[in-house]
This record gives structure tokens, C-alpha cells and sequence, in this order.
């Protein structure tokens, strides 16, 4: 059984659309509101159960689990409506998978659930969707096509087209508002290693990786700064401290978005960096936030896609390139299909207990599934 929670969501919708076309019989939509639930039942599979449930009843969320091999969580902020569930799965050895982009969040679930898992069994997978599994599963098919570790990776953004929702501009203000409120958080967010097991750990530490880019690297041209990059770096950097550092003992990652060459590509590098400081700040306060949103491309964009690429230098001074893409609004239509498939990749392969990533808990059957989903997955050596 499949449980997709808060399924009335756009993104929630979409994934419960999305198994209904690949022939999902056992699946159990959950929510707060019946009528909303009931009306996407009809829509979808009108044989699928129903379950109400909320977010910060513990007795609603311990029914709605009765029978559920795997979670789909999509219900947030994680750091408001999030903790009870993944707690509870946690402890009844239910396999959960989200679309979480919140730090604070995952390093609580880290610390709160790793020992409950391992006695469990329950595989808790954050981050399936466009955060992170572009960044995570295209420095796994890096690796798995080189089969040697890497001292550098760029991941680049070379394309995309897509919307950002209110729900995800709101996490980022929540985030931030949590951050200067509690320093603790504002310092962890800081940390570039914040989910690593050990994120003190002086071994971890390599070269200063910075989550702000803007430079120009030889064979790419100019890159600016990713808005997703802060995240995405701490997820890949935990893949690799539970892979033991396979892709790399000293790997320096980074994100960043191309610009292209010369000093056009610079001038676009700088102006991209304005518009992302433009657009943090203005999510920030109450009065710019509306102008923010006026200017953000909502979900449901015309020919909507992305392509990043991931360029590395192994150890013995070799130059690969890993390329993931896709057609389809990044942010909700191929974030609905990374998170099923991620569920159906839990469903049909047994695993070990613990708090995962998508590259560590679900590798390379989930890099199957997502192929024959019809993401594209590329890697070759380029020197």
C-alpha cells in the first residue's frame, strides 16, 4: 500500500495521477479535507481508499499509517507539518519518501529517528523530487560511469524552465525567519556539511565549497549563483560521508547556474546573482512578498524543462560529464514522478533502516525507474 499524504496538493495530485497511469491499484489518498479527498478519488480511481487525516493529530497519522508499506509525504512546510508523521513512521517501520528542501528539518529527523529506524526497518527518504534528485542521482550516474572518485565536481544548470509555488517562496521564508530567530539554526544552515553523520567531523572538511557561485570555470564559461544550491550541496555531501566517501575523500561539490563564456556570460553571472539576492530579500518581508510572487512563474509553464550537467575530475586528473533531464515542470510535474518512482523503488527493493539519501537508499533500481519514467541519463568522459 501506497499512502500519499496531503494528496490534495497540486504536487500530491499529480503523483496520485501519476500511479494511477502506471496501473497502481493499492494506493490510499489522506488528507484533512474529505470533500477535497473524495473529489480527487473520483478523478483518479475511484477504488482507491480514503483516509482523513492531520498533520498534527498523532491518532489520525497512527490510523492513516495502519497497512502502509510506503509514505508520500507532501504535505508542508516540513518543519510545521512534517515532524509527527516522519516520527511515526520512524518508529512503526513505515517507509516514507518526500519533496523536503528544509535543512533544519532532515538534521532533526537525523538525530530523532536514526536509532528508531535501525530497529524498525523503516527507510526514511527526504528530498525526491527537484530537491535533490537531479543533483544526488547525476553525481551517482557520475560516478557509476567513471568508477573512480573525484577531488572536483560542478553540477551546472544549463537549461530550465519551470514554476516555483507560493508553498515553496513560504518554506523559504520560514527557514529564514527560524534562522534569525535561533541561532543554532542560523549557524547550521551556515554549516556546509549541516547533514553529514558527523557534520563536525574535521575529516569532512575540504576545500571551501561556497553556496553563493560566481566565476568562470575553464571548459564551462561563466556560472552564477543556483537558488537551489545551498541545499543541494549538503544532500549530495551526505551521500557521499554514507557511502564511506566513494565518490571522493577530499570531493569539493558545487552548484551553480551557466551563463556562458566572455562578458556577456559575466554580466549575466552578475545579474543573476542580483536577482537571486532580489528575490531572498523580498520573500523575507510581508510587504515585497506579493511583488515577488507577481514575478515568479507560477506552475503549468509551456514547454517547461531542465537539463544539468555535472563535470568532474577524478583523482588521476580525468575529465567526466553526467547529464540529467527532462520535459516537464521540474518543480511539480517531474517532482511528482521522482517521488513515485521513489516509492515504488522502496516497494519493490528490501533495504536497511535509516534516515537515507535518494542516491544512497534508492541507487541504481531507482536510476532504472527513472529512465523508463522517461528521464534522460547520460554520462562519458569529455578530455
Amino acid at each position: 500500500m501506497i499512502t500519499i499524504f496531503g494528496a490534495t496538493g497540486l504536487v500530491g495530485q499529480l503523483t496520485a495521477k501519476y500511479l494511477h497511469d502506471k496501473g497502481h491499484t493499492d494506493v490510499r489518498l489522506a488528507g484533512r479535507n474529505l470533500e477535497k479527498l473524495e473529489a480527487l478519488r473520483q478523478q483518479v480511481n475511484p477504488a482507491w481508499e480514503l483516509k482523513v487525516a492531520d498533520a498534527h493529530d498523532k491518532t489520525s497519522l497512527e490510523e492513516m499509517l495502519g497497512g502502509t508499506d510506503v509514505v508520500i509525504a507532501v504535505a508542508g512546510p516540513y518543519q510545521l507539518y512534517g515532524t509527527t508523521l516522519v516520527d511515526l513512521c520512524a518508529q512503526r517501520g513505515v517507509d516514507y519518501v518526500d519533496l523536503t528542501g528544509e535543512v533544519p528539518f532532515i538534521r532533526r529527523s537525523i538525530d530523532t529517528n536514526l536509532a528508531a529506524t535501525r530497529d524498525s526497518g523503516a527507510r526514511i527518504v527526504h528530498s525526491c523530487g527537484f530537491d535533490s534528485v537531479p543533483s544526488d542521482m547525476g553525481m551517482f550516474n557520475l560516478h557509476r560511469a567513471a568508477g573512480k572518485p573525484f577531488s572536483q565536481v560542478d553540477m551546472v544548470v544549463e537549461d530550465l524552465v519551470g514554476g516555483i509555488s507560493a508553498g515553496t517562496l513560504e518554506s523559504a521564508r520560514q527557514l529564514s525567519v527560524a534562522a534569525e530567530r535561533d541561532r543554532a539554526i542560523a549557524k547550521l544552515l551556515g554549516n556546509r556539511y549541516s547533514l553529514n553523520p558527523n557534520p563536525q567531523a574535521p575529516e569532512t572538511k575540504t576545500e571551501y565549497q561556497p553556496d553563493f557561485l560566481l566565476e568562470e570555470i575553464p571548459g564551462i564559461g561563466w556560472v552564477g549563483p543556483f537558488f537551489m544550491a545551498a541545499f543541494n550541496t549538503r544532500v549530495v555531501r551526505r551521500s557521499n560521508a554514507l557511502l564511506d566517501n566513494v565518490w571522493g575523500e577530499q570531493l569539493r561539490y558545487r552548484e551553480g547556474w551557466a551563463t556562458g563564456p566572455g562578458l556577456k556570460g559575466r554580466l549575466a553571472a552578475v545579474k543573476l546573482g542580483l536577482m537571486a539576492k532580489a528575490m531572498f530579500q523580498g520573500t523575507r518581508n510581508k510587504y515585497t512578498r506579493p511583488l515577488v510572487q507577481r514575478f515568479i512563474p507560477a506552475p503549468g509553464i509551456d514547454n517547461a524543462r531542465f537539463k544539468i550537467c555535472h563535470y568532474g575530475r577524478t583523482v588521476d586528473g580525468e575529465t567526466w560529464c553526467s547529464t540529467v533531464s527532462g520535459q516537464g515542470d521540474p518543480g511539480y510535474e517531474l517532482t511528482a514522478v521522482m517521488l513515485a518512482e521513489a516509492a515504488e523503488t522502496l516497494v519493490k527493493n528490501p533495504g536497511e533502516g535509516g534516515v537515507w539519501t535518494p542516491a544512497t537508499a534508492l541507487g541504481e533500481p531507482y536510476l532504472e525507474l527513472l529512465k523508463a519514467a522517461g528521464l534522460n541519463f547520460s554520462a562519458a568522459r569529455v578530455d
